[in-house]
């Protein structure tokens, strides 16, 4: 079973009013993820209030939504220094407390560089200190959900070459997210759970599978931090569904662009950076995904995370909007075809 959800930034209400709109009148409940920047709004007194204020105000309008906190933007400053801002998730927290928010979204990275800077942590380092984090984390709030979701190779807003941070964590592979869980698991940890932004393991893959055509930069290009040759070992190629399983409880949606073989030497800048499309405009095949979540152990909400298209604004975002819709037609044709099979 599957739900939709959209996204919106909490202090603009033009964007909340917008989507509830939308989200009314294709007869879908009120489920948002809410957009937070941090120094316009979460890091500020009344920055803060408005974003309360905007939720009242929607709530007494569009009645009670089912409300998901994003944490800010990482600050790069921040992050390149310490290995992990554990005061944004806090403060997110916090703020989901105050505004009835049952789950927020957090990432998953530790000891992150900016560009070809040298690396500050290996693999395991990296996930023993973001899984103590987390646990610490999920202690504070136990009445609220941490999703943790996968960075990828994250380019800054510029799109540059060189501009972008990595970490040794950044992918979460099908195996890590098994040993994510586990951890939590064996820690007695209830209200954590992994998930993926399709559009991050998309990039992870083109990653992933041109180095596993050529490994010779295996140890020499910092594009690929992050990919160990374990990792290598463990699947010929991967597909960003490979990272999906029915278990998971949120997805973030977007389209992408996935390389096919044979994989140039140097990746085009659109292999890495492509994410947030409508979807259609990439080349994910999002009809086999209601076969990937079937049978799952509980509802997943698919969250769509699309970029204002053209003629937009993040107001009106109608591609987003018509993203949902060409969502639901993905698993209303399956829930026909599985009606057709039985009869």
């Amino acid at each position: 079973m599957v739900s939709f959800a959209l996204k919106g930034a909490v202090i603009d209400y033009a964007q909340l009013e917008g989507r509830a709109r939308f989200l009314a009148r294709e007869k879908l409940p009120l489920r948002l993820e809410l957009h937070t920047f941090g120094p316009r709004d979460l890091y500020d007194p009344a920055g803060r209030e408005k974003c309360l204020a905007n939720l009242n105000r929607l709530q007494q309008t569009f009645g009670r939504a089912e409300l998901t906190v994003h944490i800010p933007f990482q600050d790069v400053n921040l992050v390149t220094r310490a290995a992990f801002d554990h005061d944004q998730v806090a403060v997110t927290l916090e703020f989901a407390d105050r505004c009835g928010a049952k789950k927020i979204v957090m990432h998953r990275y530790w000891g992150m560089v900016y560009g070809d800077a040298p690396a500050r942590s290996n693999r395991v380092e990296a996930a023993e200190g973001f899984n103590a984090a987390v646990r610490s984390l999920a202690r504070q709030a136990p009445g609220i959900t941490l999703l943790v979701e996968n960075m990828g190779f994250y380019f800054l807003a510029s799109r540059k070459r060189g501009d972008y941070l990595a970490g040794p964590i950044d992918h979460f592979f099908p195996w890590e997210v098994a040993a994510f869980r586990a951890d939590m698991a064996a820690n007695a940890i209830a209200n954590v759970e992994p998930f993926i932004d399709v559009a991050h393991a998309t990039l992870s893959c083109n990653l992933f599978n041109r180095l596993k055509a050529d490994v010779s930069d295996l140890d020499t290009d910092p594009r690929f931090t992050g990919i160990t040759q374990d990792d290598l070992d463990r699947a010929n190629r991967l597909h960003p569904f490979d990272f999906l399983d029915a278990s998971m409880p949120w997805l973030h949606i977007s389209d992408s662009h996935l390389l096919a073989a044979p994989f140039p030497q140097d990746l085009p800048q659109v292999s890495l950076t492509s994410e947030g499309l409508e979807l259609g405009t990439g080349n994910l095949p999002f009809q086999s995904l209601p076969e990937q979540l079937a049978n799952g152990s509980a509802p997943t909400t698919l969250l769509l995370e699309v970029d204002p298209g053209k003629g937009d604004n993040y107001a009106d975002n109608y591609a987003q909007c018509r993203s949902l819709k060409y969502l639901r037609q993905c698993f209303d044709a399956e829930m026909t075809d599985a009606s057709a099979g039985r009869n």
